[in-house]
């Protein structure tokens, strides 16, 4: 009988040769064969990519011929929802997009039975040595735009300046994310080796995020926005029905952990495109009370946004 939890589906997406399957290859030589299914997009009518998997996982589905974020979405659909409800489902599916693929609408896909299935993450794979695509390529941009994670690959034939650059770039599109490094598939901080340990600390590090300035060409951005102290409750929920609905159909990703006046727990945001999902996490306990909230997309007025957060601080003074 299938299990009435949803499995978790982790999207993996970077631009046209940047070492996707080299990655997701290397992740699946650390887990058991029957615990990940892997759906793999192709753009061209054959696929080759597949092959390079098929040994490692529970199963394989190759989509071919189309991107999965248009032409081909309603086989991703059926995809999911048969490796999902599988009377013994895996315990996570993981889709590698064409290089082609807008997230978009693979996103959509991914989020739309939520009962079967649930988003845990999305890793945007950047070459290092080709950082310029970013300032070239919109596509490349908001794939980067759309992640939890970026990975850095072929880092290990870049010295430390250019690396410093990759991650200014990326910063520059997505102040959220975390960035990782990697040579061969092998990500270089050994705490960090695994798809879990990767997904586990953007999770954990997600608040330490840092405020980002946008200097792009592009009209994809990243506003981050930071708050001492507690936010009130009502006024944040009018700053996402209001200010923040401003810009619907602009939006690629809001996150956001933040305190709240009156409740112990962290409140955690997770946005994809207009649609919004808050949770509480962990108490805060002795860590200090601070709110942070990152919205991606373009078109956006980051003075209006800074403005308009600023003004849902509580009027009293935090929990201690």
């Amino acid at each position: 009988m299938r299990s009435t939890s949803p499995v978790p589906v982790t999207v993996v997406t970077g631009f046209l040769g940047a070492g996707k399957t080299t990655l997701v290859n290397r992740w699946l030589a650390d887990v058991p064969r029957g615990d990940v299914a892997v759906i793999v997009n192709e753009h061209g009518a054959i696929g080759i990519d597949g092959a390079l998997l098929a040994a490692r996982v529970r199963a394989l589905v190759e989509i071919a011929g189309g991107c999965v974020c248009c032409s081909t979405q309603a086989e991703l659909v059926r995809a999911l929802e048969e490796l999902a409800s599988a009377p013994s489902p895996p315990k996570r599916i993981l889709v590698e997009t064409s290089g082609a693929a807008s997230p978009a609408g693979v996103l959509r896909a991914v989020t739309g039975r939520a009962e079967v299935h649930l988003l845990d993450g999305v890793v945007t794979v950047v070459d290092a040595t080709r950082v310029e695509n970013l300032q070239e390529h919109d596509l490349a941009i908001e794939q980067v735009g759309y992640a939890d994670v970026v990975v850095l690959s072929r880092a290990d034939q870049c010295d430390s300046e250019r690396l410093a650059h990759a991650r200014d770039v990326v910063a520059t599109h997505n102040g959220a994310a975390l960035v990782a490094t990697a040579a061969s598939g092998e990500l270089e901080d050994p705490d960090l080796a695994t798809l879990e340990a990767l997904l586990d600390r953007r999770r954990a590090d997600f608040g330490a995020a840092t405020p980002v300035a946008s200097t792009s060409r592009h009209v994809y951005e990243s506003v981050s926005l930071v708050l001492e102290g507690d936010v009130d409750g009502e006024r944040f929920a009018d700053f996402m029905e209001s200010e923040l609905a401003r810009f619907a159909g602009r939006l690629f990703r809001t996150k956001g952990i933040l305190a709240v006046d009156g409740v112990a727990e962290r409140m955690v945001v997770q946005g994809v495109a207009d649609l919004v999902d808050v949770t509480f996490g962990e108490v805060w306990g002795n860590t200090t009370r601070t709110s942070r909230l990152v919205v991606v997309g373009f078109g956006l007025d980051q003075a209006a946004l800074a403005r308009a957060f600023a003004a849902c601080a509580a009027a009293r003074a935090p929990l201690g």
